[in-house]
């Protein structure tokens, strides 16, 4: 096993990432259609590979002996879904600077109120989330309603 070495090792891993890097720009050259949209697909998904890195890395990090708090993770899991939600609804809007003004102040408002509650409660059992996060997705898409003037377009319902 001398190809997992530290110093073989890291060459090999730098070889890999080259490799990868060259394939993704030849693929990115040779795309179809819009490169605009290729490379914002692209960049999403180096922000979504470097934050399971990082969760990674701070998993071995922390490792058993020193586990998360739950409460943390489940606030993390929350926040994602709230707001990942609410951006994609209000997707026709993501132009007007009055979102992102809105969306910004709802996720240091979400974060404050998150720190406060988690630091006070010793344990938040998981299903409370599920109505705290209807009613700040329904708090939040009226905020971007009010702030934005505009309603929101309806929601796709499947026809039976």
């Amino acid at each position: 096993m001398t190809w997992l070495t530290p110093p073989l090792l890291w060459f090999e891993i730098v070889v890999l990432v080259l490799v990868l890097v060259c394939w993704c720009i030849y693929r990115f050259s040779k795309r179809p259609g819009s490169r605009i949209g290729a490379l914002r697909d692209w960049l999403a998904y180096i922000a979504i590979s470097v934050a399971l890195v990082v969760v990674i890395v701070l998993a071995a990090l922390y490792g058993p002996e020193k586990s998360f708090d739950t409460n943390w993770i489940l606030f993390a899991v929350n926040t994602v879904f709230v707001f990942g939600y609410t951006l994609k609804v209000v997707r026709p809007l993501w132009t007007r600077p009055k979102l992102w003004a809105v969306i910004a102040g709802l996720v240091l408002l979400h974060g404050i109120i998150g720190w406060a509650v988690i630091s006070r409660v010793e344990r938040i059992p998981w299903f409370w989330y599920v109505p705290a996060d209807i009613a700040e997705i329904w708090a939040a898409l009226i905020a971007i309603q009010l702030a934005c003037r505009a309603l929101l377009p309806p929601m796709d319902k499947p026809s039976c």
